[in-house]
């Protein structure tokens, strides 16, 4: 069940208070400690994470956008707000704090129904193909990257999304990471699974996740069944009819998480980052949106 708000300030107030326990219960305050004279600013942490977080919980079009609304409609609450510049520059500074902060909260308030998980990825546009030869934007971390499914190449990154399902609901987003467009998905796949805290499920991905080594390995040392489709074999014109029945079961199956997939970017917009101009704004941009989303899953206002 979710939770529920009547209004922002409601809304608000539980965000600061949930991110206000994460700072003194969790190892949160590691995320974002200084060594200078100003390691106890004004604005505090927790105020500025909030803010951060509320203004895409909101919509905001933009950064600007959202910090213009916080400081006109809620400036009594937060007397120390700094100016846009060092606002921002914090914000994308404190990325890691935010990948962090999703997983307490999918601690607290995840749940699934299912053992069935699914895993797949989208990309994540910082331009557009031919203005790839001048753009500066977040290297040398972007790259050219295929996208089958929108048959189309793009400059930016993946974001790959390992969520568990629930009956007559969108799965669950229990992890994300984010990797080079250059990347194979099964690459981004063999370094994230081996650290990942999903276990014991049945895990469904497409037909880049073959590999009957890693497969193996996943269920040795995490019971996870890493299950994908039956591919044709060189030569072969068509599967006999089971292996297609079987395939249509699993494409069923993962049917899902292109949902979900669809439904974060409704909300959040978090495939166009066109606006990103740095490494950590572009991780910054994930990881807001990936919280921001989550946390629309859990409340309702």
């Amino acid at each position: 069940m979710k939770l529920q708000f009547d209004d922002y300030d409601s809304l608000l107030i539980w965000l600061y208070v949930e991110i206000s326990e994460f700072f003194v219960q969790t190892e949160l305050p590691l995320y974002t400690m200084r060594f200078s004279p100003n390691a106890v600013p004004y604005f505090t942490d927790a105020e500025l994470l909030t803010c951060g977080i509320f203004a895409e919980l909101i919509g905001s079009r933009d950064r600007k956008a959202g910090y213009r609304y916080i400081k006109m409609h809620y400036r009594s609450w937060f007397p120390a707000l700094p100016c846009y510049e060092v606002y921002n520059r914090k914000l994308n500074r404190f990325h890691e704090a935010l990948g962090y902060l999703y997983k307490l909260f999918v601690r607290k308030y995840g749940w699934a129904d299912q053992a069935i998980a699914m895993i797949d990825t989208q990309p994540i546009e910082v331009c557009q193909p031919q203005h790839a030869k001048n753009s500066k934007t977040a290297q040398p971390f972007v790259s050219k990257g295929y996208c089958a499914a929108k048959k189309k190449y793009y400059i930016g990154a993946k974001l790959q999304i390992i969520a568990q399902g629930r009956r007559y609901q969108l799965p669950f987003p229990r992890e994300f990471a984010l990797a080079s467009a250059a990347f194979h998905d099964l690459e981004i796949a063999k370094e994230t699974l081996p650290q990942s805290e999903v276990q014991s499920v049945e895990l469904y991905g497409d037909k880049a996740y073959i590999d009957q080594h890693f497969q193996l390995e996943l269920f040795e040392t995490k019971a996870i069944q890493l299950k994908t489709p039956i591919k044709k074999k060189k030569g072969q014109k068509q599967l006999p009819l089971f292996q297609r029945a079987a395939n249509s079961i699993h494409s069923s199956i993962r049917q899902p998480i292109d949902a979900l997939f669809a439904w974060i970017n409704e909300r959040t917009n978090i495939q166009n980052a066109s606006k990103v101009r740095s490494v950590n704004g572009l991780f910054y941009h994930v990881s807001a949106k990936m919280l921001a989303a989550l946390i629309l899953l859990i409340v309702e206002f």
